[in-house]
């Protein structure tokens, strides 16, 4: 089961990285005049959901002085993972326009993804100089010095986000991953339930309650989850965590419904879906054939998947289909040298003594 759960959502991953692409910012931008035209271009591109970065450079090269296009830009080169772009882009943007909060922002999550905490607050410092009482540059200030473990300073930050306003349910959430990163369970569990109470479909809240109970085997977490889910219903992350905790409590038909459901709605290519399926029909049904086919699917979709593999081998030892399992444990081998649930595979059919069910 460990490939399964490193396909999982990280948590510590999610501490900071997941949170800065959950939260949308209320615009406070101030903008220089621009023409109809220019306004209706920008409005084009704010509600084009399949702009390209193909498309996004020729209307910059009609209209080479529009930020929008430049921050929208960015951020397609960011969904890439090209951070270097991303920032250039970024940087022109705030030049041809320095008081969009938005774009000191969004600068600052590249800085972050390019290994630049410190530019990064560097980067909101300067925004803050601008609006100085604007809560989303302060609990991104917050979340910076939560990702740099600098857990009093993003303590005081959020004290002054929460003079402004303490309805908003990230502080409450910034202040639950700050317990929680200094093992006060308890004391996270609580500010997490203040921060969906605060904004009932605050999924980042819903969704770490899952973790945390699913950390303790809790069945509050399968709850959690499916709260998750019916914010964003195409959530991987949801799905897939409840799926696995299901399946690691013996719910294997409701885990079965979930990677069924992640096949169908959100992304067939996922090997773990089909692997995970592969591993319910051998242990828990021990149904080896079912299995077979399962983990052939998610080698399909994952030539090198190193337990697919193994795994698949070891049913067809079961079987009796001796060959087919050395394949898959030669292959596996070729993998991982030092596999060594494979040497033992191997080992035992070459002894004459292959695994058989008792």
């Amino acid at each position: 089961m460990e490939r399964s759960k490193r396909k999982a959502v990280l948590w510590a991953a999610f501490l900071f990285l997941g949170i800065i692409v959950v939260f949308g910012l209320n615009s406070c931008k101030t903008s220089n005049s621009k023409d109809n035209s220019t306004s209706e271009q920008v409005d084009s591109v704010r509600t084009d959901t399949v702009l390209t970065i193909e498309g996004i450079n020729k209307m910059i090269e009609r209209n080479p002085l529009n930020s929008e296009l430049f921050y929208r830009r960015s951020m397609l080169y960011a969904a890439q993972e090209k951070y270097g772009p991303a920032l250039t882009d970024i940087s022109i943007a705030l030049t041809l326009d320095s008081l969009s909060p938005e774009y000191y922002v969004k600068q600052a999550e590249y800085f972050i993804f390019n290994a630049q905490p410190n530019t990064a607050q560097k980067a909101l410092d300067r925004c803050l100089n601008l609006f100085p009482k604007n809560t989303d540059i302060l609990l991104k200030k917050a979340e910076i010095h939560l990702y740099l473990r600098e857990y009093a300073k993003s303590q005081v930050v959020l004290r002054d986000v929460a003079l402004i306003n303490n309805d908003l349910a990230q502080i409450y959430f910034l202040e639950g991953l700050i317990r929680l990163e200094n093992q006060d369970t308890t004391g996270a569990v609580l500010s997490f339930r203040i921060a969906v109470d605060k904004e009932p479909d605050f999924y980042p809240g819903y969704i770490t309650l899952g973790r945390v109970h699913a950390e303790l085997h809790d069945n509050l977490a399968i709850e959690y989850y499916r709260a998750a889910t019916d914010i964003i219903p195409d959530s991987y992350e949801a799905r897939y965590n409840l799926a696995l905790y299901l399946q690691d409590h013996g719910k294997i038909d409701e885990a079965e419904t979930e990677y069924n459901f992640i096949i169908a709605n959100i992304d067939p290519a996922i090997a773990s879906s089909y692997y995970n399926q592969g591993y319910i029909n051998m242990i828990y049904r021990q149904d080896f054939k079912t299995a077979i086919d399962w983990f052939t699917t998610a080698l399909e979709k994952e030539p090198d998947y190193l337990e697919a593999l193994y795994n698949r081998g070891f049913c067809n030892e079961v079987l009796g289909k001796l060959k087919n399992a050395k394949d898959d444990y030669k292959k596996s081998l070729e993998i991982k040298p030092d596999y060594a649930l494979s040497i033992k595979g191997l080992s035992r059919i070459e002894q004459g003594q292959p695994y058989k069910i008792q």
